[in-house]
């Protein structure tokens, strides 16, 4: 195995990373919140939370996306893969899983999956 192909499978690891994190979190908020969202008298922040679960779906079919097109290119020199989208996955990869790290060794819990509705 060359460096290159290294180099884009571990791009694809991490843009899958990406993908779970930004399809897994969201999904589980909107299903575990929906109720109470719903039970606010005016339903704007039930339907700006629907907003931003629509573009969290869409931001994980970009990183689905990106990770086929590492996987299938990384004998290639380049990744075709732009480094805007490189870099917001790989920083808020790092973010999320340092942020999901400390709030286990804190709190003993994990991190945005122990919360409850109020």
């Amino acid at each position: 195995m060359t460096t290159q192909s290294l180099k884009g499978i571990t791009w694809g690891i991490v843009f899958l990373l990406t993908a779970v994190i930004y399809g897994s979190i969201p999904t589980y908020l909107i299903v575990r919140f929906w109720v109470w969202l719903n039970s606010f008298p005016v339903y704007t922040l039930s339907l700006f939370m629907l907003f931003l679960w629509i573009i969290a779906i869409i931001i994980v079919l970009i990183y689905i996306t990106a990770m086929i097109r590492a996987f299938i290119q990384r004998k290639s020199e380049d990744l075709g893969v732009p480094k805007g989208v490189k870099g917001f996955g790989l920083v808020s990869t790092v973010i999320m899983v340092v942020f999901m790290l400390i709030w286990y060794f804190i709190f003993n819990q994990i991190a945005f999956f122990s919360m409850i509705p109020p």
